[in-house]
């Protein structure tokens, strides 16, 4: 899904097990920070306090430094709405037809909030999807699923919709066998373009309105990544980060920079921009896999290698864990947003969560 990175450029050797959490640390790698001491006490620091009452479920961060936007579960509200980090102050911009089983898949590109509203926790296939605009407030319906004739709605993939420049765009299953449009909508103009009819995975928005998804030419073959423009529908030349990937679903970008774990989820990967080639940046250890909450923004990458959530500094090629407690993070171009894993297990726990803003994060240890 969400500091500063580092890995310690110390040679584990091939045969060796690392302890479950533990990153393996091979030469060119980033490098582990020594200490993550500093961190925890700012992060403590920064307890959200209504985060310490209400169950609620992070879904992205505002661009304004102090607030977020959250699926929120309490007897008074239940739905989406933005939070002020320290007030607790609370916005609702859409309440959840039914809290037990709703929830939420959002992003956010500044000035357009857009989500799948998901109707069940069984899977992905029964959604809504939702367009807020921060600056008037007015709500927008862009699409729904659809059933099928046997009264089932079709299959659309696990990953939900995305924003950038004004560009909304989401996969909605429209039939038999995995078959799905990919939607391109123009939040100003409200055009609605159906980009690509096909068996297209999760589809996401590069800079300057291109437009990628993950699709494979039959069934059983890996998935390649395909690129079109969001205005036009165009197909475009494959941007060369891209351009090797097979069967990698966790991608994430902040429109320039990307990070992924690979296809096995062992190793985190990185490219600088899309006209670069991605390199393994950390592998995960025996045992251990890199998870699917990678987040990207400027030069910071937040990712998890369970039970343990770390941030890492692209600049510095360093990165410090952030929580021995399960959890996930968000980061974005003001905030660091730390989510802590739950005590017990419950439909909607009260989470521990951590925003603080990118200029008050510690400076970052030399490595191991």
């Amino acid at each position: 899904m969400v500091g500063a990175l580092a890995l310690a450029a110390v040679l584990a050797p091939a045969s060796a097990a690392a302890p479950a959490g533990r990153v393996v640390q091979r030469e060119g790698h980033w490098c582990r920070s020594r200490s993550s001491l500093a961190w925890q006490a700012v992060l403590s620091r920064h307890v959200v306090p209504l985060s310490r009452t209400t169950p609620l479920v992070p879904i992205a961060l505002a661009r304004d430094g102090r607030s977020f936007f959250a699926s929120v579960y309490s007897p008074s509200f239940s739905g989406v709405a933005q939070i002020d980090a320290t007030t607790g102050g609370l916005t609702k911009i859409k309440a959840f037809p039914n809290p037990k089983f709703n929830q939420a898949w959002a992003a956010l590109d500044g000035r357009w909030f857009v989500w799948n509203e998901y109707h069940n926790f069984d899977g992905f296939n029964d959604f809504t999807t939702w367009a807020w605009n921060t600056r008037t407030h007015k709500l927008r319906q862009l699409g729904a699923a659809t059933r099928g004739p046997n009264g089932q709605f079709w299959d659309s993939p696990w990953r939900g919709p995305d924003v950038r420049d004004g560009t909304a765009t989401w996969v909605q299953g429209v039939g038999p066998d995995q078959l799905g449009d990919v939607h391109s909508y123009d939040l100003r103009t409200r055009r609605d373009l159906v980009v690509r009819q096909g068996h297209p995975g999760g589809v996401f928005l590069l800079g300057h309105h291109v437009l990628v998804w993950a699709e494979a030419s039959a069934p059983g073959v890996p998935t390649k990544m395909h690129a079109a423009s969001a205005l036009t529908g165009a197909p475009l030349p494959l941007p060369l980060a891209l351009r090797t990937l097979r069967n990698v679903t966790g991608l994430q970008t902040d429109g320039e920079r990307i990070a992924y774990p690979d296809a096995r989820y062992k190793s985190l990967w990185w490219s600088p921009s899309p006209s670069a080639a991605p390199h393994e940046v950390l592998s995960a250890g025996r045992g251990d896999h890199v998870d699917n909450s990678v987040q990207v923004s400027g030069r910071y990458v937040a990712f998890g290698v369970f039970p343990n959530v770390f941030v890492a500094d692209t600049k510095l090629r360093r990165y410090v864990r952030i929580s021995s407690q399960q959890g996930s993070a968000m980061v974005n171009s003001t905030a660091l947003f730390v989510t802590y894993g739950p005590t017990k297990k419950v439909l909607h726990p009260i989470l521990r969560m951590a925003f603080v803003s990118l200029r008050a994060l510690p400076s970052m240890s030399a490595c191991r």
